[in-house]
């Protein structure tokens, strides 16, 4: 009940702000880049800290990495629905990842440990990932309640109650486990791994607003990638690896792997989008916006037992097979429907979850299939971190398509309706700052760079800047599509079913 209660706390956080991000931007007066911000932090503590934390959780004892892993997270919690600013809630929100990370990697280990009976076991996950799978589904919609009838903050602070129960319960109930031969810490992996997944991300949230020419930028993306060329490099010469690089000599692995990491890549960097669509675009309220989410997040939840039990009957890769186009078309509808309707763009987001349903555990249960027994631990931690990575950069690199779009049209598309180069360099600014279409009045007015715009100057300015935010969703989700493409066609070069034994080597 504890573990249960805990893994529900941190999956709910993994999609409950997003439906918040317009009303932390307009409190905190930032841009895409914050937006950004606010959802990649998250991800990145959480895919920086999971591989330590089922380290440290084998040597300390899983029970005690779980309540520290609770503790952090709840505090961190507190911290973000306090934040003054951006740069505290970024903060708070990349620590609250890392609480997450320790916790969901900790409960499964503590749920997998307390029963003996494989059988029991089985069932027993299988509760943990529905678990898991409710609290994804359930989070566009609490958030956006909570946002609307409370405060942003309390998409945030509803964690504190909630991680105080969990925190008594587990010491009072949950039995201590731990590995008899843990394996030692890889720092020098670990500190390779966060420079250069954080480098990366800091680097593509920042470059719009940097410059992508400034030394800066070019400096932190030069570092991201030669630092994970390092790590992979280090980690291959290392005896008791971080993340065992030798296991994507194992085609099937490779390809799950990649097929993971454009899918949470896509699918979640998409709902940034997405939610700035509804509620920038089309007015939305943060409720509204969290029910319009819900049938990505439904179809998770219904269909992923159903597609493991589909892997099982006829093999992991047919269905995978099924699953990717249905993301890539859901992803597809999502661009073309933007300016169609809402209707259009919801249709999309449920073939989208129907998509990464039938797509995840299948990919999942192939990879493992393929590699061998002793290594399966470091293999299963490795596609985990799989999703946190994809969706770190899914947030970092979606957001910057939208931002680079504006950034490189609305200058050219204003010049008609704005003719003054200052003006319209101002309301372009203005624009791309809060990611909403509808900020341009700031800069209109008595005092402000167009003092005096006729109805018809606003209404060309705020259908041009519509149009192009629209198009540049489009892009960005385009973007996702053709990723999730890609990896769609090395699926069909995986031979088999995914059936097959096991490697024993």
């Amino acid at each position: 009940m504890a573990t249960g209660l805990g893994l529900f706390m941190v999956f709910l956080d993994a999609l409950i702000a997003n439906v918040a991000l317009p009303d932390i931007q307009r409190d905190f007066g930032v841009g895409e880049s914050g937006l950004q911000w606010v959802v990649t932090a998250y991800s990145i503590g959480m895919a920086v800290f999971i591989m330590a934390g089922a380290t440290a959780a084998d040597r300390f004892g899983r029970r005690l990495l779980f309540v520290v892993g609770v503790s952090v997270f709840t505090l961190a919690s507190a911290a973000a629905g306090l934040a003054p600013g951006l740069v505290p809630m970024a903060i708070a929100r990349a620590v609250q990842g890392i609480g997450a990370a320790t916790v969901t990697v900790t409960s499964l280990a503590l749920v997998s440990a307390a029963f003996s009976d494989d059988d029991e076991r089985a069932k027993a996950i299988g509760l943990w990932t529905g678990v898991a799978s409710v609290a994804t589904a359930l989070g566009p919609t609490v958030g956006g309640v909570l946002t609307e009838s409370v405060s942003w903050r309390a998409v945030f602070m509803v964690n504190v109650p909630v991680g105080v129960l969990v925190l008594v319960m587990a010491v009072r109930y949950v039995a201590e486990s731990r590995e008899k031969t843990p394996r030692g810490f890889d720092w020098g992996g670990q500190l390779l791994f966060v420079v250069a997944v954080g480098s990366l991300a800091y680097g593509l949230i920042e470059g719009q607003k940097a410059g992508w020419t400034s030394a800066r930028i070019l400096t932190l993306l030069v570092v991201g990638v030669v630092g994970l060329a390092f790590f992979a490099r280090y980690e291959y010469r290392n005896p008791n690896p971080m993340m065992d690089v030798r296991l994507f000599r194992h085609r099937a692995y490779a390809v799950g792997i990649a097929t993971i990491f454009s899918a949470f890549f896509s699918a979640y960097g998409m709902l940034l989008v997405v939610t700035q669509y509804f509620q920038n675009i089309e007015e939305y309220t943060p409720a509204a916006a969290g029910l319009l989410i819900l049938p990505f997040a439904f179809n998770i939840m219904l269909l992923s037992p159903i597609a493991g039990r589909l892997a099982a009957r006829v093999g992991p890769l047919p269905v995978a097979r099924t699953g990717q186009p249905l993301l890539v078309a859901g992803l597809v509808v999502i661009a073309l429907g933007m300016p169609v309707s809402v209707a259009v763009v919801a249709a999309g987001l449920f073939l989208c979850g129907a998509g990464v349903a039938l797509l995840a555990t299948p990919v999942t249960a192939l990879a493992m299939s393929s590699v061998p027994v002793d290594r399966a631990g470091m293999a299963s931690g490795i596609m985990s971190a799989q999703r946190a990575i994809g969706s770190t950069f899914g947030f970092a690199v979606l957001g910057s398509i939208l931002a680079v779009w504006l950034g490189r049209s609305l200058n050219t598309d204003l010049r008609d309706a704005v003719p003054d180069a200052a003006a319209r360099r101002t309301i372009a600014d203005r624009i791309i700052q809060e990611a909403n279409p509808h900020a341009y009045p700031a800069e209109i007015g008595p005092g402000r760079p167009v003092p005096g715009a006729s109805l018809e100057q606003r209404a060309s300015v705020a259908e041009i800047a519509t149009r192009d935010f629209i198009q540049g969703c489009q892009v960005s989700v385009g973007f996702g599509a053709a990723l999730c493409a890609v990896t769609m066609v090395l699926l069909w070069t995986v031979a088999g079913s995914g059936t097959e034994p096991r490697a024993s080597r």
